[in-house]
């Protein structure tokens, strides 16, 4: 499959999109892990479909953008990229912190996405079920807890090959980058009152998790259920966890392939 890397400019700066495969377009909105490059699950999805797959800025290429403070300023940053991706009103898949900014573009803007795959989104908070504080742990704790699959993360632990000492720093900083603004978005608590607006959300949600996930546990999908006026809760997928994606490509990918009819 031929990969087209480019850049998207916004008012946080240009962005770096993936697009690769022929087909209904899908927009795919990576996890906390990050975006280097397109992912299993994508290349799965690009044998059948266009997928468009931006990196948001702080996860990878795309540089971080200081003014992005609050999940409103978030938001308002998404709803710009996929109006200058062209993808309004189109089908997209989300995972985790990202599933949940879509949810909450979807209940101020009905229109920008037909249909979510919302894969072990974040956004709510129960005491009583609470799930594991991924930034309490260490950060091999956080990998496992993250990626059941022992391959899987240890790819995505390996240094690339042919780092001088340079490269390393960036790789370094750029890794934590990527924590630092997952972990904005959903500590010390993810509640940021998306349940008081998911009763706006009109798109069709198909609501997927792991069966290992700790982070946001499965029984979080039924409570997603309750709130949002047409969504279905997929069946667990079995051995993977938080990052469904990554443990489960194929999975997702036939599950995306479903909700594309």
């Amino acid at each position: 499959v031929d990969i087209e890397r480019r850049e998207v400019a916004t008012g946080s700066g240009p962005v770096t999109a993936f697009e690769l495969g022929e087909g209904p377009v899908v927009g795919f909105l990576h996890g906390p892990a990050g975006l280097d490059e397109p992912t299993a699950c994508m290349r799965d999805l690009a044998v059948d479909h266009r997928v468009v797959a931006p990196c948001l800025p702080g996860f990878g290429p795309t540089p971080g953008d200081p003014t992005l403070r609050t999940v409103h300023d978030w938001v308002v940053f998404l709803s710009e990229l996929t109006d200058r991706l062209g993808l309004v009103g189109s089908r997209w898949v989300a995972s985790s912190v990202s599933a949940m900014l879509a949810l909450e573009l979807a209940a101020v803007r009905p229109e920008a996405f037909r249909s979510l795959v919302a894969v072990a989104p974040t956004g709510l908070w129960d005491p009583d079920d609470p799930g594991v504080d991924l930034y309490s742990l260490s950060l091999t704790d956080q990998e496992a807890h993250l990626v059941a699959d022992e391959e899987v993360r240890t790819a995505l632990a390996t240094l690339p090959e042919g780092l001088d000492a340079d490269g390393l720093v960036e790789l370094g900083v750029s890794r934590y980058v990527r924590r630092r603004t997952a972990a904005s978005l959903v500590w010390p608590l993810p509640d940021h009152g998306l349940a008081d607006r998911l009763h706006r959300v009109v798109a069709e949600v198909v609501l997927v998790w792991g069966s290992e996930d700790r982070i946001v546990p499965p029984s979080y999908g039924e409570r997603f259920a309750g709130l949002l006026p047409t969504a279905t809760v997929a069946p667990p997928i079995a051995g993977a966890a938080h990052l469904v994606a990554l443990d489960a490509p194929a999975a997702v990918a036939a599950i995306v392939r479903n909700d594309s009819g």
